[in-house]
């Protein structure tokens, strides 16, 4: 391994939980830093399956490696078999010994780590990197106006935040220190919870740990951001005292891996791409509504209902992405995972390359529930959005697709927190349909499909800043 000046040359690890929103920016950014220094990424075993210890690692196509650690909950967490109340406690001691471990081997190896990169849901791992005297900073995966209102719900505006969210009328307005007004539905739905006994609300406590880890940082760290800078100006400078760094869109392209499950596996290859890309290859272009609600929420059945009624009413093309129908055989409205109820005029997969998807000039609308690595791949792609968001940060990536950046339009949701179908539709319809507000959507979507590719480009922001971070270790 080279080195300058006697110095070990830099060597980042990239640390993160395995959950898919988490692993594919990760890794998206691994691949591209690793173009100028090596790079690891250091995630849970359960998203290695194929190697058979924490010890054991492997190398992507990208040239990252993969080291694998353990939280003492290799085979998953059941709640009716762990005792929830020490699994936080556990998952933290066994991880910072499973990582040390990691650090150490490398170290071995003549690999010595020079600085560690995590995500929120690790946020024990700078005490590993303190522990070897190896500099650490933070990868937030989400919108940097999402970060900036959590910074300052930790800073003494928790009550006005909550007070906002919870307003029964949902007219009220929150000012914050280097933000725009927002309303109840702009802010993430963390700071909507007062009681321990709501669900989610533990997530409060790891984001506490986490602003509060950052404040006792001496260094004062960077913090890495997920967007680029023409996208939130503003957001990235409303926080004081920390330097937001976007580094963003973190997305595939030439330099970076596409979607991947957590097998890794190479997914291109597999018969059911080459058979929904080929159905999108026949149709029109801005032809085919595009459904999916990503990895981790699990709609009810009336929200599956209505997600598929909807599109099917404005009797356009879709193709839905839904691995609950898939893998369960169900049946809604009598179409199946082939659609044919409706004369096969739209399909259903398990999963799907969604950037190839969105690449596609078939595709002329997203129904998403704005997941903020679903929206960039979106803006990336020139893609207008259908947005109907659930929870943590959705509600805030909505409002940065729908008031900020003018790329597309939100769903209403009714009492029982559903996006009836007659909503959807006209939602589909005032993204794709020939009116005055689909003209200005679509116009606005190209628009930052440019600013984007701009960002991406070689010497673009993307580049530039994460050269800069680099430069320092």
């Amino acid at each position: 391994m080279e080195s300058r000046g006697g110095a070990p040359s830099p060597h980042l690890l990239f640390v993160t939980s395995p959950m898919q929103g988490h692993i594919n920016p990760v890794r998206r950014l691994a691949a591209r830093a690793a173009v100028t220094v090596s790079t690891a990424v250091s995630g849970h075993r359960r998203m290695f399956p194929s190697l058979a210890s924490p010890g054991e690692e492997a190398v992507d196509a990208a040239g990252v490696l993969h080291a694998p650690f353990s939280d003492g909950y290799d085979e998953g967490v059941d709640p009716r078999v762990h005792d929830m109340r020490s699994f936080a406690a556990r998952a933290r001691a066994v991880g910072r010994e499973s990582l040390a471990g990691v650090v150490a081997r490398l170290a071995e190896r003549g690999r010595p780590v020079t600085c560690v990169l995590y995500t929120f849901f690790v946020g024990w791992v700078p005490e590993v990197a303190r522990a070897g005297g190896v500099p650490s900073a933070l990868f937030w995966i989400q919108p940097a106006a999402v970060f900036a209102v959590y910074y300052h719900y930790f800073h003494g505006h928790d009550a006005v935040l909550a007070s906002c969210a919870n307003d029964p009328d949902r007219d009220a307005v929150v000012q914050l220190p280097g933000l725009p007004p927002l309303r109840p539905r702009a802010l993430p739905s963390v700071v909507a919870l007062t009681s321990p006994e709501q669900r989610g609300y533990e997530v409060v406590g790891t984001l506490r740990d986490l602003f509060l880890a950052l404040d006792d940082d001496e260094h004062r760290t960077k913090v890495l951001v997920n967007t680029f800078d023409a996208l939130e100006p503003d957001a990235l400078r409303a926080v004081p005292g920390l330097e937001l760094v976007a580094v963003g869109p973190v997305v595939p392209d030439g330099a970076s891996p596409s979607t991947t499950d957590l097998s890794l596996r190479d997914n291109d290859d597999d018969d059911d791409v080459n058979g929904y890309m080929e159905w999108l290859d026949t149709k029109a272009a801005r032809s085919v509504v595009y459904v999916s609600f990503g990895t981790i929420f699990a709609a009810s059945k009336r929200q599956e209902l209505e997600t598929l009624q909807g599109p099917k009413a404005t009797g356009r093309p879709y193709l839905w992405v839904s691995r609950k129908v898939a893998e369960d055989g169900a049946e809604l409205d009598g179409a199946g995972a082939g659609g044919g109820a409706d004369g096969g005029r739209g399909i259903m997969v398990e999963w799907c390359d969604q950037v190839r998807v969105l690449s596609h000039p078939a595709v002329g609308c997203f129904v998403t529930h704005c997941g903020w690595n679903s929206a960039l791949e979106s803006i990336a792609c020139g893609v207008p959005v259908a947005a109907v968001p659930q929870w943590t940060d959705q509600p805030t990536v909505a409002w940065l697709v729908e008031e900020c950046a003018g790329v597309g339009v939100r769903a209403q949701a009714d009492g029982e927190a559903v996006a009836e179908r007659g909503e959807l539709q006209r939602c589909v319809e005032t993204v794709m349909g020939d009116g005055e507000a689909a003209v200005e959507i679509r116009a606005c979507a190209a628009k930052w499909m440019e600013r984007a590719r701009e960002a991406l480009a070689a010497g673009g922001t993307l580049e530039r800043n994460l050269r800069a971070f680099l430069s320092g270790f």
